[in-house]
């Protein structure tokens, strides 16, 4: 798969909880993939921020029940980005969650400080997964829920079986469209779009990206567009 990286050019005019993200400890956001299978490992990406050496606790649940089926703990000793994989053919198909949450050192749950944050996911058979892997669609955004001046990069990951066009729409809250970019993508892989000071550029607010596939003429849409909010904030 190729990674595209390429500045934020064109400016045409412009779910977690808990703690605030400008002070004290906060997780930015999770990724966890919407399906997996074929024995693929998941990988839980986490952005998150600290306020000193933490344990972050990544707990694998059924969907149902909420009852633990594994569980990872990871050290760091500051803020950023941290991944980890579960294995996952040892799981029957199904639904499932991810839940994320910081404690401070050799502490557990009760402990736990920030905010918590969850995201859902499903276990394929083989035969859904096969089905899965052929469809064109936008597979995942990846993007902080706020925002404010530091540089962050905004993150796509297709899936196409015949060239087609990568749309990306920055609009704000009135609806107003703020940026358009439209790149043509050859082979599935992941895009990546680095934005510096986003609030310098449009001021604070709540805005979404809008991210769809389009046809190699730019015009009919392939699949469904996904629609992502956030907030920019000041720095």
């Amino acid at each position: 798969m190729k990674r595209f990286i390429f500045s934020f050019l064109v400016w045409v005019s412009a779910t977690s909880c808990g703690a605030l993200a400008e002070s004290g400890d906060f997780i930015n956001r999770i990724d966890v993939p919407d399906f997996v299978g074929g024995n693929e490992p998941l990988r839980v990406d986490v952005d998150l921020k600290v306020a000193k050496t933490r344990d972050v606790y990544f707990v694998l649940q059924y969907f149902d029940t909420w009852k633990k089926i594994k569980e990872k703990t990871a050290r760091v000793t500051s803020s950023g980005k941290y991944h980890v994989n579960f294995e996952t053919d040892d799981i029957d198909p199904g639904k499932y969650r991810v839940v994320v949450y910081v404690t401070p050192r050799d502490q557990n749950w009760n402990h736990r400080v920030g905010n918590e944050v969850n995201a859902n996911f499903s276990v394929l058979t083989e035969s859904a997964w096969n089905e899965h892997l052929s469809t064109e669609e936008i597979s995942e955004v990846r993007w902080p829920r706020r925002v404010s001046t530091e540089k962050e990069v905004l993150g796509v990951s297709y899936r196409i079986n015949t060239p087609k066009v990568l749309s990306l729409d920055l609009v704000n809250g009135n609806g107003d469209l703020v940026s358009n970019i439209r790149y043509p993508v050859a082979e599935s892989g992941d895009f990546a779009l680095p934005i510096d000071d986003l609030f310098g550029k449009v001021g604070p607010g709540r805005f979404t990206w809008k991210v769809l596939l389009l046809a190699e003429d730019g015009e009919s849409a392939v699949g469904d567009e996904v629609v992502y909010h956030f907030t920019v904030y000041g720095g």
